[in-house]
Formats: C-alpha cells, structure tokens, sequence
C-alpha cells in the first residue's frame, strides 16, 4: 500500500514510531499511534516549582482584603479568597509571614480564577523583592524538608526571615517605590 504514515510525520515523534516500527517488526499497516501531550498539572509544566505555606497572607488593597496563601514560587502564589478577582487584573499587595510583612507593593496580575483560589504571578519585581522572595521559597522548602524527615513542626524559618529582614535594613536596601498601601 506504500509508503508508512509516520514517514510523512515530521519530527521527533515520527522518527520514534517509525524506529519502534522497525525494532517490532511492525509492517506499515500495523503501525501504533502514539500522542505525546504534557500535563499542565505537573511542575515540570510549571514556570517555577512551588511550595505549599501555611503561615502567610497577602492583603490586597483593592479589593481590600486579607486572604491565606496556599503556596509560593519565586513566580507567583496561590490564595483562597471568596471575593471577585477578574483574570488579568493588576492589584497591589502587601505579604505577610507569620503576621509581619515582609514584602511591600508587590504588584500581582491575576492569572487564574477557580471558584476560591486565585492564582497571581509576580510582575514588576524589585531586586530587592525577587531575593526575600526566593529567601521565602528557599525556607518553605528547608522547613518542608525538615518537617518530613523529623515528623515535627520547625518555626525555625520565622526567624530565618526576619534576621533577613533585619540584614536588609541595616544594608539599607529599601523599594524603590516608596507608594504606601492604606488598608
């Protein structure tokens, strides 16, 4: 009947099933259809890989409202929130771990909606923000660690983010905005 459809398939898939043809044995007409389609749900399909926190907030100044953060990335974060966010809308956003706030006018585009989670990536970081963001991710991740390989509940990050805190003012290292957020 001729020539094998994977032959006219162009690429790296076409190339595997005409070799996986020919190791089998396979004639042209038996040929199997193979799809290869990444999962969005997975982190290696992620911009950054993400960890679950259970002791930060962000407050959002419009709408005004406080809200729990279910993870983090050195991208974004994930909240619960029953107000209305509409996709691809900037807001303004003070984060707080353990009650402080550690990062002040971050700005968050609104990149997903599910019925009480939102999902925001980060836009328009500072330097000085992008690093207490990565120190954040880094420490979730250590405490993470920590907590699966002793069975406890280390607090030892708290105090691992506000020596940084601590470290920055004395570096003097400040946002270049100065824009306060009223709540």
């Amino acid at each position: 009947m001729g020539k094998d459809n994977t032959d006219n398939k162009p690429g790296l898939m076409g190339k595997l099933k005409t070799k996986l043809d020919r190791m089998l044995g396979r004639s042209s007409d038996e040929s199997l259809d193979i799809e290869f389609k990444p999962q969005k749900n997975i982190p290696a399909a992620r911009g950054a890989f993400r960890i679950d926190v259970d002791n930060m907030h962000v407050i959002c100044r419009v709408p005004r409202v406080k809200c729990r953060i279910l993870d983090i990335s050195a991208s974004g974060i994930g909240f619960v929130s029953s107000k209305e966010f509409q996709v691809g809308t900037i807001i303004d956003a003070v984060l707080l771990w353990s009650g402080k706030p550690v990062l002040k006018n971050v700005k968050l585009k609104i990149a997903r909606r599910t019925p009480k989670i939102v999902g925001c990536e980060f836009i328009e970081l500072e330097r000085s923000q992008d690093k207490v963001i990565s120190k954040i991710v880094l420490a979730a991740q250590k405490r993470l660690i920590e907590k699966k390989h002793s069975g406890k509940h280390p607090d030892t990050t708290e105090e691992e983010m506000a020596k940084e805190i601590e470290a920055q003012k004395k570096r003097g290292v400040t946002p270049a905005s100065k824009k306060k957020i009223k709540l």
